[in-house]
């Protein structure tokens, strides 16, 4: 079959004259219709060896024949196929039957098309089955009662809807539509926010039962010419093709999200989760499926990033800045064993005398490929890959030592604040790594002040009873910082065992010329005196700020006014100075 073509140059046309002349005239009539059909040719042998293909295979595949003969037609597979789909092909083959069905195939060039292949098994007379031929008509739109047999097979057991095979051979289908028609359409890449947290602490049984109930709320929310998608996890994806405008796309994925925002009854529980979105559109956005797909998912992470139950369109910044920060996540890992981390310390001040009564740890990093990287960028990249533990741990001991080993002077602080990440506040180790950091470095417990935010202790406020009473129990101190940035019940500050707030630098930033501001920073104060706890201000920039945050009775405040976090033998050098002003009769220097 390979030297058809090479056959009819060389065959000599005769004027029919009987049967025989009337069949060649036949196969002469056969093998130009196989050149010339719009229909791709493959013929293989009977253990699938291809043996030829026609030009209009060529043009589709983009592989000329000479680099298709020889091969599989798995030359062309865009990706796997449903067990059960395969048996069919296998059944009919085994029987001697002609198979039809719609196959996904990837062009040399990568691009997917969707072919409907009629397969014709050819037996000789003596030797039995000897080849196949495959016959492709190409498909241009895929509708629900179109599809074959091989994509129903193709749908989540969880939720029923399609799952990542079924959105990929679709996808690259729209692709290729929307590109022959000049058409628009948009991709949503959705993730389930804290479903983690979820699964961890319910059960796995009830996280699927989330996911599924998240399915439903979304397909309630598309319309029918919507395809919606399990990825996979979590995550969930929709093809939008009737919203032409991006600002009608943006109004679907808020209608969504507020449909998630509701809580989701799984037996007797009222659960909440949430879901968050990114966009990527066709063709601005990307112009193949890979490009789409990843671009829809970096918008998501964005909007993960802005706090979780937001939607965001993709820009090509955001793919600059997603390599930056997989190159900073990689350097990031090896981070600890390579000695990179640096503790800085802030001191905390008394605006009565301005005197430094403690300090607080913050991580840095300096990385030799990325120089100084900002806390805010790579902190959350410690959480978000699990290194916040191992690193939060050497923080504590760490600090700790250093600051049992610091020299002692007369205005020394006399106490030292160290954050714990949520993962450190959840870990069940914690108790007895702090009693054993303590022990190693000699630091007394109530020189140490750990500080949680208010949403690590409300996401379970049982467990968190626990844990705080424990810590409380080894004698350390227990603060909680950003206090009023987050869904703050007041009702926990009398069960917990709470000895600071820490008032969050976004209200100390507004307070001279927000009214607002200073009544909740003023409520503050007074509520925690109410109580018997301390506050500190953080975030004091000015001596505006400050005279204010004194009359309202705030007895400590830290910010760079007094200084901006220093190295432990900096630091010391500038208390050692501020000692030598204050007995020279000058006052504590302020920076």
């Amino acid at each position: 079959m390979h030297s058809m073509r090479a056959e009819r140059s060389a065959a000599p046309c005769r004027k029919p004259s009987g049967p025989m002349v009337w069949r060649e005239t036949t196969e002469y009539m056969a093998l130009h219709a196989l050149l010339q059909s719009d229909v791709t040719v493959m013929i293989t042998t009977a253990v699938g060896v291809i043996q030829y293909v026609n030009p209009t295979f060529e043009r589709r595949s983009g592989y000329s024949a000479a680099e298709a003969v020889g091969q599989t037609p798995d030359l062309l597979k865009a990706g796997d196929y449903a067990p059960d789909f395969l048996a069919q092909i296998d059944t009919a083959a085994r029987s001697s039957e002609l198979f039809r069905a719609v196959f996904a195939n990837r062009s040399k060039a990568g691009e997917l098309y969707h072919e409907e292949q009629t397969i014709t098994p050819i037996h000789h007379a003596d030797k039995g089955l000897s080849h196949y031929v495959f016959m492709g008509r190409l498909v241009t739109s895929l509708q629900p009662e179109e599809e074959s047999s091989a994509s129903l097979t193709r749908r989540d057991a969880l939720t029923g809807i399609a799952d990542r095979q079924l959105f990929i051979d679709r996808l690259g289908q729209t692709v290729a539509c929307s590109a022959r028609d000049a058409r628009e359409f948009s991709l949503l890449h959705i993730d389930v926010d804290r479903f983690r947290r979820i699964n961890d602490t319910l059960g796995h049984h009830v996280g699927d039962r989330v996911l599924a109930a998240v399915a439903q709320r979304i397909g309630e929310q598309v319309d029918e010419k919507d395809m919606i998608a399990r990825l996979g996890g979590d995550e969930f994806t929709i093809i939008v093709t009737d919203r032409q405008s991006r600002e009608a796309v943006e109004d679907l994925a808020r209608s969504l999200i507020r449909a998630c925002s509701r809580p989701f009854a799984i037996g007797e529980r009222a659960l909440y989760a949430g879901i968050s979105i990114g966009i990527a559109s066709y063709p601005q956005d990307g112009r193949h499926s890979e490009s789409l797909l990843r671009h829809a998912e970096i918008a998501m992470y964005r909007a993960k990033s802005a706090g979780r139950g937001s939607v965001v369109n993709f820009n090509a910044e955001m793919e600059i800045k997603m390599l930056e920060d997989l190159s900073i996540e990689s350097a990031l890992r090896s981070a600890l064993a390579r000695g990179e981390f640096e503790i800085h310390y802030q001191p905390i001040v008394s605006p009565a005398n301005g005197r430094v009564v403690a300090l607080e740890a913050l991580l840095r990093w300096h990385s030799p490929q990325h120089g100084e990287v900002s806390p805010t960028r790579f902190v959350p990249m410690l959480e978000e890959t699990g290194l916040i533990a191992s690193v939060g741990r050497w923080v504590l001991k760490t600090a700790c030592t250093q600051f049992k080993s610091m020299k002692h002077t007369p205005n020394s602080p006399s106490m030292l604040a160290v954050n714990l990440s949520g993962q450190q506040f959840r870990d069940a180790a914690l108790i007895d790594d702090v009693q054993a950091i303590l022990d190693a470095s000699g630091l007394a417990p109530q020189q140490l002040e750990l500080e949680i935010t208010e949403n690590i202790l409300i996401e379970d406020a049982s467990a968190a009873t626990r844990t705080l009473h424990a810590l409380a129990a080894l004698g350390v101190r227990l603060a909680i910082d950003d206090f009023g940035t987050g869904y703050s019940s007041l009702s926990y500050l009398r069960r917990f065992p709470i000895n600071t707030l820490k008032i969050d630098r976004s209200f100390v930033a507004e307070i001279e010329t927000s009214q607002d501001a200073q009544v909740i920073t003023r409520a503050i104060v007074n509520l925690a005196h109410n109580l018997s706890i301390e506050v500190v201000a953080e975030g004091v920039e000015n001596s505006g700020q400050l005279a204010l945050l004194a009359g309202f009775g705030c007895a400590k405040v830290q910010g760079f006014l007094f200084s901006r976090p220093l190295p432990m033998d900096e630091l010391e050098r500038r208390l050692e100075a501020d000692l030598a002003d204050a007995t020279a009769g000058g006052s504590a220097r302020r920076t």
